[in-house]
Formats: C-alpha cells, structure tokens, sequence
C-alpha cells in the first residue's frame, strides 16, 4: 500500500515539473484555435524572431535561479548592451570588437552582482536590484535618453538577415539552447550547479568551490542578457535608453514555466526555451485579437502564478 501511495505520488511530482508547460500549450492551442492566423508562417517566423531576445534573457536568468538565486538586472544590462555597441559601432569601432567588448562589459557587470551576492553577503533580490538601477543610470548618461541608431550592415545582418530561410535570431536561438543543456547536463561545472542548488552545504562538504559556481552564474547571465541587447539592437537597427525595464518579469515567467523551482536545483535549457516561446505565443495570439500589451501581461501574469502554485505541489508531497 504504501509504496502504490509513493508511486502515485512520483507521478505528480514529475507532472507538476511540467505544470507550466502545460497550462502554457493548453493557453496556446486555445487562442490558435480561436484566430487560424496565429499559426501562419509568416507569423509564426515572426514569433520566433520576437521570441528569441527573451529566450536568451531566460536562459542566463535559469543559471541564476538553478542556484537558487534571481537576477533582476538582466532587462536594464540587456539595454544598455544595445545602447553601447550601437554607440561603439556608429563611432567607428569593427563590429566584432564593439560584440566583444560589451560582452565583456557585462561579464564585468554581472561580477559584480556575483561578488555582492557570494562575498558581500547581500541576498540576490537586493544586490541584482542595485545593478539594475546602476545599469539603467550607466544607459540615460551615455545616451543622454536619446536613441542611437545604427547603419552598418554587417551588424544589421545579425537580427535581420536568414540562413538557408531560416532568421538568423532563430539560428542563435536553438544553438545557444543546445550548448547551455550540453554545459548544464554534461560539464562538472553544469553538474557542480544544479548541487549548489539542491543542497549548498553537502556540495561544499563534497569539495565543489561554490563561491565560484554561483559568481559563474551572475557572470554567464549577465553575458546572455548583453548578447540579447545586442541581438535586439542589431534587430530594430537602434539602441534605444527605452528598451530593458520590465524585459527580467518576463525571464524570469519563461524559467518558471519551463519547470525550474524558484528555490534552486531544477530547470534545464530546452524547458526553458518552451517557456520562453510558450510566453511569446501567448503575447502574440493576444496581439492578434487586439489586446493592449498591459492586459497581455495580466494574462502571463495568471498563468506564471498557476505554474508557481503547482510547482510547489512536489514539497508538499514531500512533507507528506
């Protein structure tokens, strides 16, 4: 008896990961059914492209919250990647070393977030929430709240040129998904996190450098959120000061609807794609029948909550 009780419990516990998934396609496949153009192909390589800056937003952000930590600076580093490199380019500077050094300007960024959270003492909520003004201030000062707009083709191929038909944000997509679950799954470092995550204390008594496992997340998110920038930059052939705040709720919704748990340990990078593109099928569909883009959010909103709350579902079966 007590181990059918157990088994049956196993099954919830492995349907509630997927719960977010779940309530995501369901949402989908109803608003598709009530307005045939969403599955178009024309929008359908819109939705990919559109979705494609928050997929590489939420699987930085899924670094972070493995560790059982959250980045709310990846929205605001995201913009003020895209208002630099189109800054640098329009200055001069090849395009290849203006990537690279903002790339490493948000490696430097997301150290920081990294050092006040793994030597500082400072909870991540707190300390990424200070990079996300100091982020938001670095962007209005260089660009003095105006847009920067780019021409250099070479650059503007990146967010809007297609290879074998395929748009190029679609390529660095899947691409970045697939190495992220290869790091994640079959790395020591990959492994080394998701220990962190479960149990910091055992992973530290197991010899794994945990300081350095958690300011890595910070860092490698960081870098992520600056490559989105830039993808997104490269895309609306602009850096604008506008674009950032708000982009991490959205990150964050896509890790969670993916399967990870907010308290650390769970989650991997394919999940988190579907999330992300479960979120952009949803703002799309809702575009299409009209509705304001604040409704929109209300709607991910709900769904984001009703993920949470059965997510939560294996703990409790746990405790029992």
């Amino acid at each position: 008896m007590g181990k059918a009780v157990s088994q049956k419990n196993k099954k919830k516990i492995h349907l509630a990961d997927f719960s977010g998934i779940i309530l995501g396609v369901l949402a989908v496949i109803i608003l598709s059914i009530a307005n045939p153009k969403f599955i178009s192909g024309t929008n359908l390589g819109n939705l990919g492209q559109q979705a494609s800056i928050n997929v590489l937003l939420s699987l930085g952000m899924l670094l972070v919250i493995v560790t059982g930590g959250i980045d709310l600076s990846v929205g605001t580093i995201a913009g003020f990647a895209g208002v630099l490199v189109a800054g640098y380019i329009t200055q001069g500077m090849p395009v290849f070393w203006a990537i690279m050094l903002v790339l490493l300007i948000g490696a430097f960024l997301g150290a920081f977030s990294g050092v006040m959270v793994v030597y500082g003492g400072v909870a991540p909520f707190i300390a990424t929430l200070c990079m996300q003004t100091i982020a938001r201030g670095f962007t209005l000062l260089y660009t003095h709240s105006r847009s920067i707009f780019v021409s250099d083709e070479t650059f503007l191929w990146i967010g809007n040129a297609a290879a074998f038909g395929i748009p190029i944000p679609i390529i660095i997509m899947v691409v970045l998904t697939i190495f992220l679950q290869f790091v994640m799954r079959k790395t020591t470092y990959g492994r080394s996190l998701y220990a962190y995550g479960g149990n910091p204390n055992a992973s530290y008594l197991a010899g794994i450098n945990t300081n350095l496992v958690v300011l890595k997340a910070y860092i490698y998110s960081a870098i992520f959120a600056s490559f989105a920038g830039i993808v997104l930059a490269s895309r609306m052939a602009v850096g604008s000061p506008l674009v950032g705040p708000g982009m991490e709720g959205n990150a964050i919704a896509a890790v969670v609807i993916g399967g990870a748990s907010l308290a650390g340990g769970t989650g991997n990078a394919i999940n988190t794609l579907i999330g992300a593109l479960i979120i952009g099928s949803i703002s799309n569909a809702l575009n299409l029948f009209g509705m304001q883009s604040y409704l929109q959010k209300v709607v991910i909103g709900f769904i984001t909550l009703g993920a949470v709350l059965i997510r939560s579902l294996p703990e409790k079966l746990k405790k029992n």
